[in-house]
């Protein structure tokens, strides 16, 4: 098909509009990592969180099996990953909310999306920090970790970043329409403590949660934990180390789930940035 210069043109600048939109988000990024790595307190206390409540766990429990001490690991690096979701993307958010950086930010070309975008791979690149210690942790502790197979490899990879997107989403309208920087810092943040706590280490532990059976294989902090350990700790007898009943996620729809959670977190992110923040259109 011959190329007319008015589709030149239109290719030219779809490819001069993707290459800002891609810089924006690496500026969004660099600056959320800045501000986190520029103070030593916020960035012990949510990356050595974690890491220190395994080696706590493992210090006190003596006797557990390596298989046991890996899906704890587990368990408690998710709930490091979504807490560093909640109060770093929270916490910042409601930040420039408060210094009216959106007044600003309205009057320039900046595409929310990108925006989005920067936030969330700043936000990825902590969480995966403190999931990687808390699982070396685990490791330095007697846990025993492996892969169940090759294939295993993207569907951890997948899982892993479909939970921190599901979770950086979640902390942004609380941040939007309360509009106070301490409910981000603090109450936001709450939500991670309480899932973990209430639902037996993240679904790891199912006697000691107050959400029964099943529904252990859908919620989105226990899903994905379960999906992790069923991949990383292949020879774990569910029974023996407490996490059954329910049987492991083990199934291609689970991850299937995992996919739509995210898809329509991120659309509801993408439609409270563009039209809230922004007050721009929907999309």
């Amino acid at each position: 098909m011959a190329t007319t210069p008015e589709s030149h043109d239109h290719a030219s600048a779809e490819r001069l509009s993707s290459r800002v939109h891609l810089r924006q988000a690496a500026a969004f990024t660099e600056r959320s990592l800045r501000e986190v790595g520029n103070s030593w307190t916020m960035l012990l206390t949510i990356v050595a969180l974690a890491p220190g409540m395994q080696l706590l766990y493992t210090s006190q429990g003596g006797g557990m099996s390596p298989a046991t001490i890996a899906s704890w690991a587990i368990g408690t690096g998710v709930f490091g990953a979504i807490y560093v979701c909640l109060y770093v993307f929270g916490y910042q958010l409601s930040s420039d909310l408060e210094d009216r950086r959106y007044a600003a930010y309205r009057s320039m070309p900046i595409s929310p999306v990108a925006e989005l975008s920067g936030r969330m791979l700043a936000g990825l690149a902590l969480a995966a920090t403190t999931f990687a210690l808390t699982l070396g942790a685990g490791a330095a502790t007697g846990g025993s970790f492996g892969l169940r197979g090759l294939e295993s490899v993207p569907v951890v990879v997948l899982a892993f970043a479909l939970t921190c997107a599901v979770w950086m989403i979640v902390a942004v309208p609380f941040v939007v329409y309360a509009k106070n920087e301490r409910v981000a810092e603090y109450a936001v943040p709450l939500i991670a403590i309480a899932g973990y706590i209430l639902t037996g280490f993240n679904g790891v532990v199912a006697e000691m949660s107050f959400v029964d059976g099943d529904a252990l294989n859908y919620l989105p902090n226990t899903l994905p934990t379960r999906v992790l350990v069923y991949h990383l700790v292949p020879d774990a007898d569910w029974t023996a180390i407490g996490a059954a009943p329910p049987a492991a996620p083990a199934g291609p729809e689970y991850v299937a789930l995992l996919v739509i959670y995210a898809a329509v977190a991120l659309a509801i992110g993408a439609v409270l940035f563009n039209r809230v923040l922004y007050e721009r259109g929907w999309w």
